[in-house]
């Protein structure tokens, strides 16, 4: 055993991982209890219906940003890591300079139809078109903030990623909220809080990108440099934008359609959809302890599986794969237990009303917690050219989510949403493993004790 842990610590990649992760697993870990502490802070002050506007009207904007960037963020993190690696610092200047182009267009085209929009939206998901069209001016932003989080990440930045991404807004959302509420008290001041905060955010990560790529790239210029074409560019981020879309449908199909759907649940006593999607949101929350690992790892090894497969090092992308879900197994279990012992002590902290979520919280949990289990295998395959195959499991496990929920939430309400969600995300997961096999000729799912 101690020859074992001697030489996993004497192991380059395996110590990366430990070292970037870790830090981004305490990030997570910070950035998920400032997340309870807004969501807390929302629901205390504003009840279920209060948070559940909120999270409507945040959910329209993060829609509307998610077409703005076209998937250019996620492209970005590739590129820039490849080409950091081989000092190819002006090439990443070229890279930038057309993605910024592309964005500050698509960006204006997003607001605009999201502007004009607003009233047929709000009325679909029963939320004031006030929000709609106020947060319609923040896409921009709010896309830029994406860009430059995930080009840190391509750097390899990994605390300042991990705070932009994953701290940042809630930490200034409920400084704001406090201080508007000593003036007025209206359920929009959580709105206004958060769109502040963008503005903050999106100028920080802005100065932190610039400020490190500078740093990095100070006398390294390799002679070669790449100019990346509009249509290469197309061409690798337009899948990644239909799986980012995807993706969102996974992630907030639930609550959209909680929020469309009458269907007051009167057994456990929530009578508006916007409570509904509110107390659907807090055991959302809790449940993402479960893939804390998960994200925290994915922060350190997307990169990494980058640069390994551009030097077409499978071996050391099936090591470093296998080390990273052997990590994130190990780092999930003990949270998630301790939810699964305690889940009304932990839902009764944002109110007796959100109580009712215990069901619907273990039916997340454990949907999260095969995710965790089965490794990295999104960030692998988007890494490794195959973000087509990507897209296709993510679009086939979207279309089974809508199915469900539509099936479901009408009888069952949010635990029919949560069942829903489990399931599309248990299936999308099992069949990226089998994508990652049959691509890359390994596995990255985690059996305790049985090598492999």
């Amino acid at each position: 055993m101690k020859k074992r842990l001697q030489k996993a610590i004497e192991d380059q990649d395996f110590s990366e991982l430990i070292k970037g992760g870790g830090m981004s697993f305490l990030l997570r870990l910070g950035g998920l209890t400032i997340g309870y502490v807004l969501t807390l802070v929302v629901a205390n002050l504003f009840g279920a219906k209060g948070l559940g506007d909120y999270v409507l009207a945040i959910t329209v904007l993060r829609l509307f940003t998610l077409l703005a960037k076209l998937g250019l963020d996620t492209t970005s993190i590739r590129f820039i890591a490849s080409f950091a690696s081989q000092d190819k610092w002006v090439s990443i200047l070229n890279f930038r300079k057309r993605v910024v182009t592309i964005l500050s267009f698509s960006s204006v085209v997003a607001s605009l139809l999201m502007y004009f929009l607003s009233t047929m939206i709000a009325d679909l998901i029963n939320v004031n078109s006030r929000y709609i069209e106020m947060n319609a001016f923040f896409v921009l932003p709010m896309t830029f903030f994406m860009l430059h989080y995930q080009s840190l990440r391509g750097l390899k930045r990994i605390a300042e990623f991990s705070f932009f991404y994953r701290m940042s807004q809630a930490l200034f959302s409920v400084i704001f909220i406090l201080i508007i509420y000593q003036f007025n008290r209206g359920s929009e001041v959580p709105i206004y809080a958060y769109l502040v905060s963008v503005i903050i955010v999106s100028f920080l990560s802005f100065l932190s990108f610039r400020y490190w790529l500078k740093n990095k790239s100070n006398g390294k210029e390799s002679a070669e440099q790449e100019i990346m074409s509009y249509f290469t560019l197309f061409k690798i981020s337009i899948p990644l934008m239909f799986a980012q879309s995807v993706q969102f449908i996974m992630a907030w199909t639930d609550k959209l359609m909680l929020g469309a759907i009458d269907t007051p649940d009167v057994t456990l006593g929530l009578t508006t959809n916007s409570a509904e999607v509110g107390v659907y949101h807090v055991a959302f929350k809790l449940s993402m302890f479960a893939a804390v690992a998960l994200m925290a790892i994915n922060s350190i090894a997307s990169p990494k599986f980058a640069e390994m497969y551009a030097k077409n090092d499978i071996i050391g992308l099936k090591k470093v794969a296998r080390q990273s879900t052997k990590i994130i197994f190990w780092t999930s279990v003990p949270l998630i237990a301790i939810f699964f012992v305690f889940p009304e002590f932990f839902l009764s902290l944002f109110g007796e009303e959100f109580k009712v979520a215990v069901t619907a919280f273990i039916f997340l949990s454990c949907g999260r917690l095969i995710s965790s289990f089965s490794g990295s295998v999104g960030n692998i395959l988007q890494m490794t050219g195959s973000q087509n195959i990507y897209a296709v499991i993510l679009f086939f496990g979207a279309i089974l989510n809508v199915v469900l929920n539509f099936i479901l939430i009408p009888k069952y309400g949010i635990n029919g949403a949560a069942i829903a969600s489990m399931s599309s995300l248990i299936t999308w997961n099992l069949c990226m493993v089998v994508a990652v096999k049959n691509n890359l000729g390994f596995h990255t799912f985690y059996i305790p004790f049985i090598k492999r």
